[in-house]
């Protein structure tokens, strides 16, 4: 591993109310970002729904006892923030608790991101209890700390504009919110800077550290310490997509050069990596590739090849994989104690079962769209289901039996 030590950390300072300054280190520059807070302007943005759905079970691999006629709740649709003028997608989604965290982007330039917080207590009407924008910075993936007072972001922005040097920055930064009783604070905002092109991906480890996947150009994996928000260790790959906590350890998807999907375990403590490539190429290449590790098991959405989860200590054979085969690509995977489900672009949200049995084919297979978006990212604690798409934001989704 290669230790990275030029690392420059920059605060936000509020200057007015509901407007921040991100203050670089070059004073000739700033970077602007508003929080809002308004309840009431924030939910204008979500339309209450409550509604059982009719899950289409026509692709089903059997008949099984399960009826999908009532077993979802279509809760709400939201609309996506604006920046500039320009409409954002959803790119990341985490759940703690009772809130929903949901990050955007505008996908390069011209850049833009956001963060909403939404309240689900009341789980027949949620509600946006707080949001931040960034008018010059795509928000490409978060995580939270568990007592929801802090949560991470990774993202890029144009690197001519951040006022870093570009020895060490290609436009990818990582940053740190405070959060206050549900909502964002106006002065507890930092970043730092990463060598890569685009920060894609980050997890928080309990503990002292962070961990993010970013792509491009001085692409990697890196372990940011939580105190002094510096970058203390890194894994190099240029093609790092996601990264998720594994038992005592990490484990991110890339690809390699010849766009092999590739897995790699990595023991930061102990300074060790093992990498487990597939025999297969993903496509596309710049496409939405998430992985999520639960049960023993990391489910990984691997674009035309559809979904697959495996067990590393048992061997590279999938134990898990379904390919929905529909008119376009697996970019997203959630998994909770019955069921999996994917996002797979305009074909919407496919769920299947478990691997169960040791057959690594799920027994069953159900679709439902919610409307003309594409489905990029999808998020389940086990009662809500929410699915990102594009630009046409959010479906809230619960299940009615558990």
């Amino acid at each position: 591993m290669v230790n990275v030590k030029h690392v420059l950390v920059i605060f936000l300072m509020a200057t007015l109310i509901g407007a921040c300054d991100i203050l670089s280190n070059d004073d000739s520059k700033s970077f602007k970002v508003d929080i809002d807070n308004d309840i009431e302007s924030l939910n204008e943005r979500i339309q209450i729904i409550n509604r059982p759905i009719v899950l289409d079970s026509t692709h089903s691999k059997s008949a099984g006892s399960y009826s999908g006629t009532d077993d979802f709740i279509h809760v709400a649709n939201v609309i996506s923030p604006v920046v500039n003028g320009e409409t954002l997608s959803a790119t990341s989604i985490e759940i703690r608790a009772n809130k929903v965290y949901v990050s955007y982007h505008l996908n390069g330039s011209p850049y833009g991101g956001a963060v909403d917080i939404f309240d689900i207590v009341d789980e027949e009407n949620p509600s946006i209890v707080s949001s931040i924008t960034f008018q010059d910075t795509d928000i490409n993936g978060l995580d939270v700390e568990e007592n929801n007072k802090l949560l991470w972001i990774t993202g890029g922005r144009d690197v001519s504009s951040s006022g870093y040097s570009t020895t060490d920055h290609n436009g990818a930064i990582i940053g740190e919110l405070g959060i206050e009783k549900g909502e964002f604070e106006n002065n507890s905002y930092r970043e730092t800077p990463l060598p890569s092109f685009s920060g894609n991906d980050i997890v928080d480890f309990p503990g002292q550290h962070l961990y993010v996947a970013a792509g491009a150009t001085g692409g990697g994996y890196y372990e940011v310490n939580k105190t002094n928000f510096e970058i203390t260790d890194r894994v190099n790959n240029n093609f790092s997509k996601s990264i998720d906590r594994r038992q005592d350890d990490i484990i991110g998807l890339n690809l390699t050069d010849d766009h092999k999907a590739n897995f790699t375990v990595m023991d930061f403590e102990e300074g060790t990596t093992q990498n487990y490539q597939m025999p297969f190429a993903v496509s596309p290449v710049d496409g939405k590739n998430v992985l999520e590790h639960t049960a023993a098991i990391t489910y990984a959405a691997l674009g035309g090849q559809g979904v697959k989860g495996y067990k590393f200590n048992a061997g590279t054979d999938p134990v898990y994989e379904f390919n929905p085969q529909g008119d376009d690509v697996s970019n997203g995977v959630t998994v909770d104690g019955k069921y999996v489900y994917i996002a797979n672009g305009t074909d919407g949200l496919f769920i299947t079962t478990l691997p169960k049995n040791g057959k690594s084919s799920p027994e069953q297979v159900y679709n439902w769209k919610g409307g003309s978006g594409s489905a990029n990212f999808v998020k389940t604690n086990g009662k809500f289901v929410i699915l990102a798409n594009g630009v046409d934001g959010l479906n809230i989704l619960k299940r009615a039996s558990n």
